[in-house]
């Protein structure tokens, strides 16, 4: 089984002060009693991420000593493989090996200069030494370039020691297969995050995500550039991910920090980004973009998939609780339905019917038969849900006018208030349909909600041979004053 290790850049993999202890191990517990034994703590197989960060790979191989006679002194020798050695360890592991070219690695000192010994490495084991440390230096960029290349190659490079004290096989050789992978700059919580408001939350909510590098250690400083995307970037996502969100407008938000700065040792920076419900229109699903767009470092690479923070906002209004003493119809049809109460008492099965005999000789010309609503706290904006009698649909409305006021005299329409679809002309007894929202320039006491037309004809003028009616089992009210 291969060990699995990775380094990063110029990234030491272990901590020397954790070396001396990983040598102690249980090789010698057979051995005779003044016996010496030097090997490779991490002998075998091993497989090495390393990251094409610009700079060479720099790996620590730890050559340990150990025994019984723990004061003994040792004196070894760490060589490359040639490719005879490689050929025979193919041979005797049934591997397909290529050994790496010796061009594209070199032993180095601690300070990463190069020996000038290329062919062998020597170490002396004083009494009180339990291990020495074998420094090698990868040109990750070229041996990048050579494995995509040769992609049926699977590159390695292999270490052997020698030493005239025992050595075991099987410990006494490293064999080092190198995977390169590109450093990674990511969001750690990309994709959608949905916040709903209603009039009871803050008017600012603050939300923060996180930019990372997938490496163990950042020897670097370095930019990071987050920017909100427009409306453009918007409908495509929209198109391929079957949304419809709109937008947020951009005295909705703020982003403080656009430019985010990674210092050596920091593998994770935060950002927020504040959004102000003030200036959100109700109902609307609203969605904020967020995207890490450059990094300064032009080696790593900006996952594709990690890379958008998108908030989904919506401002949801408050329900307003109708009661009986809130309301009243313009018109009853005297012994059918139980009138205005039935519509806020939260049962379908009652409901409010408008006169479907005799004559009319006063109907509204804007709002043919309505419900007045006297509000106990102004509004601004609202949006009502309603349903058709659940009995019969011969009276369901195709056509709804709402108008406000502040004296129960003079009645504004209000923006959005004139309202004629397909689903209400469609709607069937005992269903639900949702207006859009309404909105006013300032708040108002009274709502007057009309229903202009039915499936019954056209409410607005007077009749009296061709009745025309509508009726409702339900009324719902929903606003905000803000």
């Amino acid at each position: 089984m291969k060990t699995i290790l990775k380094i990063s850049g110029i990234l030491l993999l272990a901590a020397t002060a954790l070396l001396a202890a990983s040598c102690a191990d249980h090789r010698n517990d057979n051995m005779e009693e003044f016996q010496t034994m030097v090997y490779f703590r991490n002998g075998g197989e091993q497989s090495l991420t390393l990251y094409r960060t610009g700079e060479d790979g720099f790996y620590r191989v730890p050559v340990c000593k150990s025994g019984r006679n723990l004061e003994g002194v040792a004196n070894a020798v760490v060589m490359p493989f040639d490719e005879a050695q490689m050929a025979s360890y193919n041979i005797k592991n049934e591997t397909s090996y290529t050994l790496m070219p010796s061009n594209l690695f070199s032993f180095v000192d601690a300070d990463r200069k190069a020996l000038a010994d290329q062919q062998k490495i020597q170490l002396s084991f004083d009494s009180d030494e339990a291990y020495e440390l074998v420094y090698v230096s990868i040109k990750t960029v070229a041996l990048s370039a050579l494995m995509e290349a040769n992609p049926d190659n699977e590159y390695v490079l292999g270490l052997q020691v020698f030493s005239d004290q025992n050595v075991s096989e099987g410990i006494n050789y490293i064999i080092l297969s190198p995977d390169i992978e590109i450093p990674m700059i990511s969001l750690v919580s990309p994709g959608v995050e949905v916040h709903k408001y209603t009039s009871d939350s803050q008017m600012e909510e603050t939300y923060t995500n996180t930019v990372s590098l997938n490496m163990d250690e950042n020897l670097w400083d370095f930019d990071i550039t987050i920017a909100a995307k427009d409306a453009a970037w918007l409908t495509e996502y929209n198109n391929a991910n079957n949304k419809a969100f709109e937008l947020l407008p951009a005295n909705c938000y703020t982003i403080p920090v656009t430019t985010l700065h990674f210092a050596k040792g920091t593998l994770e920076v935060p950002f927020s980004v504040t959004v102000n419900r003030g200036n959100m229109d109700m109902m609307k699903e609203y969605a904020l973009p967020v995207q890490v767009t450059a990094c300064s470092k032009s080696e790593f690479s900006i996952k594709e998939d990690a890379k958008n923070f998108i908030l989904n906002v919506r401002l949801d209004p408050d329900q307003i609780t109708l009661t009986a003493d809130m309301v009243e119809v313009s018109a009853n049809q005297s012994g059918d339905g139980t009138g205005a109460p039935a519509l806020v008492d939260g049962d379908r099965d009652t409901y409010w019917h408008s006169p479907w005999s005799g004559s009319i000789t006063n109907a509204d010309p804007v709002y043919g038969v309505y419900v007045d609503i006297t509000l106990k706290t102004p509004l601004k904006d609202i949006t009502f849900n309603y349903c058709p009698r659940t009995q019969n649909a011969n009276g369901v409305p195709t056509h709804v006018v709402v108008g406000v006021s502040n004296d129960k005299t003079s009645w504004t329409v209000l923006d959005g208030g004139d309202v004629a679809t397909e689903e209400m002309a469609s709607a069937v007894g005992g269903q639900w349909i949702s207006l859009p929202v309404m909105k006013h320039t300032s708040t108002f006491k009274y709502i007057r909600f009309g229903i202009a037309e039915s499936v019954a004809g056209d409410l607005r003028v007077n009749y009296a041979s061709s009745p025309k009616w509508t009726a409702l089992s339900e009324l719902q009210l929903f606003g905000t004053a803000n």
